[in-house]
């Protein structure tokens, strides 16, 4: 569980310090890959908390709790933000979205 905490953390710092450089986790707007990376970071660092507290034989506190609470959301709300923009882009640039671009003859 450290290890995914870890991987976690990198993972969304890479995509909060350079949101639009490989390797890129998720698309769309550079305020869209920046959430969904803090959101990682979050997630992160609340395994590795808890983790820890469970290593010493300690109830997790509720600082934990909230890091979770305010991930979860940020993860949620980033992916949709990124498959509404990826939507869009697809639109402008032409291509067909479920069969409304096709014209019968």
């Amino acid at each position: 569980m450290t290890v995914l905490a870890l991987g976690c953390t990198w993972l969304g710092g890479l995509a909060v310090l350079r949101p639009h450089r490989p390797p890129q986790p998720i698309g769309g707007p550079a305020w869209v890959a920046r959430a969904w990376g803090l959101g990682y970071v979050l997630l992160g660092i609340g395994m590795a908390a808890k983790m820890t507290t469970m290593l010493v034989g300690k109830e997790p506190a509720w600082p934990m709790a909230v890091l979770h609470w305010a991930a979860g959301p940020l993860l949620l709300f980033s992916v949709a933000a990124a498959g509404v923009s990826q939507r869009r882009a697809r639109r402008r640039a032409g291509g067909a979205v479920g069969g409304q671009h096709r014209r019968h003859k």
